[in-house]
């Protein structure tokens, strides 16, 4: 996402991008995750700047990515071993 969409249906569109993206790829990969957390937080600054560009299904979206996100991301492994390594 290069600019933050500032209409319904830009931000829409990004959001299907997102999900996906998010769907159709491997939730263990580091780089999906912190793209797709980059595009979630130029989503965020795009509704505290054009907040009627998302509609309240919109904001629902972003909130499961969101949950999503945070149970697959790293952070959600930390501590984890990395299998084949001892810590």
């Amino acid at each position: 996402m290069n600019t933050p969409p500032t209409d319904r249906r830009d931000v829409e569109a990004a959001i299907v991008s997102l999900q996906e993206c998010l769907a159709n790829g491997d939730p263990g990969d580091v780089g999906l995750i912190s793209q797709s957390e980059a595009v979630l937080s130029a989503l965020r600054a795009a509704y505290r700047v054009t907040p009627d560009a998302f509609s309240h299904e919109a904001i629902e979206a972003l909130r499961e990515l969101s949950e999503f996100l945070s149970e697959t991301g790293p952070a959600a492994h930390a501590g984890t071993p990395v299998k084949g390594h001892s810590q």
